[in-house]
């Protein structure tokens, strides 16, 4: 009588902690790089979105030949929103209608009214902050100049002291390179150059 010999065909106990030990150091490397691509795209979205408002403003006003406004607004959802300051974009609270909006200014109040909104552009503000340079709304002329220098910082604070002004010094660009920054540098004469600081 011959005695058959069973092998396992499974793992055994030290192969499968090997293995799990593997997937946890790759899981490690891989979850802060991931973050980060999430927090980069985040700012690239809302960078796009200013940089979408500055060029059709500057585009209608170069071919309609009358100067352009774009402005903040708390809701951007109502059919004449009301243009307010940037404070909201900036603090901590959350605000799902925000945005901004390119407008014919035909009355040059500095507000919306109706038949004046060429294209809204809304900010989604879960995690992001914009802070503007001179808290104006931003008049584009027929030649594309803005006679104004100005500049967007757009940053994640993720647990960091948030930003009180926003300009080119070092200490600004410092404290944006440490929390995903970008800046939206608008010239006098209309040029539009973003730096990315991540």
């Amino acid at each position: 009588m011959k005695i058959k010999k069973y092998t396992s065909g499974g793992f055994t106990i030290i192969e499968l902690m090997v293995v799990l030990i593997i997937i946890c150091v790759l899981v490690g490397i891989a979850v802060p790089s991931f973050t980060n691509t999430i927090n980069k795209n985040k700012v690239q979205d809302v960078v796009r979105g200013f940089e979408g408002a500055l060029k059709t403003a500057k585009h209608t006003a170069r071919t309609s030949g009358r100067q352009m406004s774009i402005c903040p607004v708390n809701d951007i959802t109502v059919k004449i929103p009301i243009c307010s300051n940037w404070d909201k974009f900036s603090s901590d609270e959350k605000a799902e209608t925000l945005g901004w909006v390119v407008f014919r200014d035909t009355d040059r109040d500095n507000q919306i009214d109706a038949n004046e909104v060429i294209k809204k552009v809304p900010f989604n503000k879960s995690s992001v902050r914009v802070l503007w340079s001179n808290n104006e709304s931003i008049t584009i002329m027929p030649r594309g100049a803005t006679f104004k220098n100005a500049t967007l910082c757009v940053y994640i604070p993720d647990g960091k002291p948030k930003l009180d002004k926003c300009n080119n010094s070092k200490k600004v660009t410092d404290k944006l390179k440490a929390m995903y920054g970008a800046r939206v540098v608008l010239s006098k004469l209309g040029a539009i150059r973003t730096e990315k600081l991540y």
